[in-house]
């Protein structure tokens, strides 16, 4: 399994001293008063930032009990693809997918049945199936990547004991600053993997409200929902209690996108704008030939997308509006991305993307989306949208591949990148980037954010996109012999920024 298929379907703060603090609140009150201009531009550009070595830690907030792994092992433990956000009473959250139970066929594992794995299919038409070597026409899925067994309530295992459920969304809360934390609620699901209900966009609305993606199409197992993404809302009662569970899927107004060329598509940031907008980013897949029926483009010609919510309001009626016009893929093969606003308005945007169609080398990429009126947008009669400026497309800061493109504009002025191959920051809207200096790089598919007292946090998963289990003579589970088997836990890197002049 790899990212690609995901897309077809994470010691206390010494307090700052009274000179630091006012310098830092002078710096947040002239980026929030004083407009974009050349002088506000200046001022960015001759800012440089690290880590103010005092504030930061690097601490493990969750770790699962262990599993007894196929070699014989006790690390097996699975956690992974973070999500964070801040709720409106300041508290905060983190949220992720994590697999128990039963590693292995000898220990009561059981995976999803082959006629409903050959309904999953690769952008190139071939179908999934267990069987190996795989026959002309399909695509060999090792077992290890197959949670379908571990969903809801666990299987009986002869050999394991189960003390929780096997899939299943956990939410974890802060209310002290990430000194402590403690489960919030967990929603179990049932899925081939685990990227249907990935948690790494999940936002909450100024209301409480939150906003999830649930990828239908990596749920083709069940046949009577869209095979799209879903963007579902929960909403608190009156008493701020949240229901037990979120709305059935496919239910009105989760599928956002009209447009009748759309065959599907794909979110995995949702972000809010500083005039309070909300931008959700992900690719679109269109049909052949256009209209409203027909199979989906056999090859891989997803376009980049944004949509758009006018407002909180907007988003929770999920009335969206697709905010870029397509990017041909002769400029830009798509894949995940993430965008952060600049001061005037445009949008900051690194692009996992690859050469080109024939050579599939990962690489990255970055351009400047434009700010343009309604009439320059793909759905007529909105504000207004973002159309890539082409003469900014390339890759100045030499950013090798390294999974989900994370940034994070700071109320400092610069933007960071947060990755597992280093850790840079931009002072002048990406024209070049700068070595962030005072902490590591990331684990994987890192997410970040930035609270109210100006400390920044970032989530991450130690490990990869492992498979779950033990071992079997098809290599199952994808480890050979003395590889280390599948260990994940959820890490946190917190800190403050420190500004060069003081800013």
């Amino acid at each position: 399994m790899n990212m690609g298929w995901l897309l077809t379907r994470h010691p206390r703060l010494r307090p700052y001293r009274t000179a630091v603090i006012f310098t830092l609140a002078a710096c947040l009150s002239l980026l929030s008063t004083v407009p974009w201009s050349k002088t506000t531009a200046r001022v960015i550009q001759g800012t440089t930032v690290q880590v103010s070595s005092g504030t930061y830690q690097r601490t493990t907030i969750f770790s699962s009990y262990p599993q007894q792994c196929g070699n014989g092992s006790n690390d097996c433990r699975s956690s992974e693809w973070t999500g964070t956000w801040i709720m409106p009473d300041g508290s905060l959250m983190v949220a992720f997918t994590h697999a128990t139970g039963p590693t292995s066929p000898s220990q009561g594992r059981t995976f999803m049945p082959e006629n409903l794995l050959n309904l999953f299919k690769l952008s190139d038409g071939r179908s999934y199936t267990h069987i190996s070597p795989a026959p002309s026409g399909y695509h060999y899925l090792d077992k290890g990547y197959d949670y379908y067994g571990l969903s809801g309530n666990c299987p009986p295992s002869p050999k394991l004991p189960t003390t929780q459920k096997c899939s299943e969304v956990v939410y974890l809360k802060s209310t002290n600053s990430g000194r402590s934390w403690s489960v919030w609620r967990t929603d179990p699901f049932q899925a081939i993997g685990m990227s249907a209900y990935a948690p790494q966009d999940i936002i909450a609305l100024p209301n409480g409200s939150l906003i999830r993606r649930v990828n239908g199409d990596d749920l083709q197992n069940l046949r009577r929902i869209p095979h799209t993404a879903m963007l579902q809302i929960l909403k608190p009662k009156a008493s701020g209690v949240y229901p037990a569970n979120w709305p059935a899927l496919g239910a009105a107004g989760q599928v956002v996108v009209t447009d009748p060329l759309i065959c599907k598509y794909q979110v995995s940031r949702i972000r809010r704008l500083k005039d309070g907008r909300y931008i959700a980013l992900g690719q679109a897949w269109p049909y052949v030939g256009g209209g409203t029926s027909g199979s989906c483009a056999p090859s891989d010609k997803a376009t980049n997308m944004l949509l758009v919510a006018a407002s909180a309001s907007a988003a929770e009626r999920g009335q969206w509006k697709r905010g870029m016009p397509d990017i041909a893929p002769t400029v830009l093969l798509p894949n995940e991305w993430d965008a952060a606003q600049l001061p005037n308005g445009d949008l900051l945007a690194l692009f996992r993307t690859q050469v080109s169609a024939t050579d599939r080398t990962q690489i990255r990429k970055q351009a400047i989306l434009r700010a343009k009126p309604g009439s320059s947008c793909p759905d007529q009669g909105t504000s207004g949208c973002w159309v890539m400026d082409q003469a900014t497309l390339g890759n100045p800061g030499n950013f090798p591949h390294s999974g989900h493109p994370e940034l994070l504009a700071t109320r400092e002025g610069v933007i960071i990148q947060f990755a597992t191959t280093g850790i840079s920051y931009t002072n002048n809207s990406g024209a070049s980037w700068i070595t962030f200096k005072g902490m590591t790089p990331t684990d994987y598919y890192p997410r970040s954010i930035q609270d109210a007292n100006g400390d920044i946090y970032v989530f991450s998963h130690v490990g990869g996109d492992d498979p779950y289990g033990g071992t079997e003579a098809q290599n199952y589970s994808g480890k050979k012999p003395g590889q280390t088997a599948i260990n994940q836990s959820i890490t946190m890197q917190k800190f403050r920024l420190v500004c060069d002049p003081p800013c």
